[in-house]
């Protein structure tokens, strides 16, 4: 299995198990599989003993990697990277003008979206580039339906994109400059965000669905079941409802957040600075448990024991510690 932590504009847990063949089970035992961390470089530890095994691209400026084929692909302040996830070997590099943001993986094929506005699809398994569509002002990684890309950027626009061949289908107005990434919903629905304050909900033509504003900037949100959660500007959280935008809880935090949201076993997860993480329910808000790290946060692994495994920054790069408090609310 492997676990990918990464945060840089951060993504959530990704882990992917190869299953055995009978030639595999005849083939010397296989070494484990690493758990990779992104943070100004790749960083690759033991699954097991959670020592360092390799590390690679150091300083650069590296986003969230993707498994392909057994192969972590990575944009990095010096081109895109494919790399084996076992011995951390470059298999392939390409220069590619769309840097800055984090790959999207579409299936076999790569989506690179950049600062200059140019959007790129390239071949998993080599690099090359398959097609590519330019923007004014630069775009962000596409959220994906049907045979659509969804992207938008700092023009205020958001593009419908054939996923084939790169031709623009439709676009529409938002009125102001896109925070980050749209996000594309089970049944083709598509919620962005604008530095106005607004959420704006669309069908997959492009329609208008619903916009409101809210208090404060709020970043790409989280989907949970009926319900978007949302991180703001001021250190807040917001869950509205996913099919008018209504709010239904809202939750002030003490600091920033130092990742992104994230989801798992029914609880969500809140990273802090500081080094607490927080397990709150995503039907209320309340808070359930605590976690100590000592250091920043990168990411978050659950583990089978029911504990959990922090990555945290030090000068020397990330390391993978077990978390040191775990209380219920009702303890403290």
């Amino acid at each position: 299995m492997f676990y990918f932590m990464s945060r840089h504009l951060v993504a959530a847990l990704l882990a992917v198990m190869a299953v055995p063949t009978i030639a595999d089970e005849m083939k010397e035992p296989v070494q484990p599989a690493p758990i990779i961390l992104s943070d100004s470089g790749l960083f690759a530890f033991d699954s097991n003993t959670l020592e360092p095994r390799w590390r690679q691209l150091n300083g650069q400026q590296t986003t969230t990697p993707v498994l392909v084929d057994r192969h972590v692909v990575v944009s990095g302040s010096g081109g895109l990277y494919a790399l084996d996830a076992n011995s951390g070997d470059i298999v392939w590099r390409r220069d590619t003008a769309a840097q800055g943001f984090s790959v999207v993986l579409d299936e076999k094929r790569l989506i690179l979206a950049g600062r200059d506005g140019l959007l790129q699809v390239l071949s998993s398994g080599d690099g090359q580039v398959i097609w590519e569509q330019h923007f004014p002002g630069w775009v962000y990684p596409p959220a994906l339906f049907g045979d659509l890309l969804f992207t938008g950027g700092s023009r205020g626009y958001l593009w419908a994109i054939d996923r084939l061949n790169g031709e623009i289908r439709w676009s529409t107005p938002l009125g102001q400059e896109m925070v980050y990434s749209p996000v594309a919903l089970p049944d083709g629905r598509i919620v962005t965000t604008t530095f106005g304050r607004e959420v704006i909900t669309l069908d997959h033509q492009g329609n208008t669905l619903w916009r409101k504003r809210y208090p404060t900037i709020l970043t790409t949100p989280l989907v949970v079941e009926n319900r978007l959660i949302f991180s703001g500007y001021d250190h807040s959280l917001l869950s509205v409802d996913v099919d008018n935008g209504g709010i239904v809880w809202t939750r002030q935090l003490p600091e920033r957040l130092s990742t992104d949201l994230d989801y798992r076993d029914g609880v969500l997860i809140v990273s802090l600075e500081s080094g607490r993480v927080w397990e709150l329910s995503s039907e209320t808000g309340e808070q359930l448990r605590e976690y100590r790290f000592p250091g920043e946060p990168i990411d978050m692994l659950r583990l089978a024991d029911g504990g959990s495994l922090g990555a945290v920054r030090t000068r020397d790069g990330p390391r993978l510690v077990k978390a040191v408090i775990n209380m219920t609310s009702k303890e403290k």
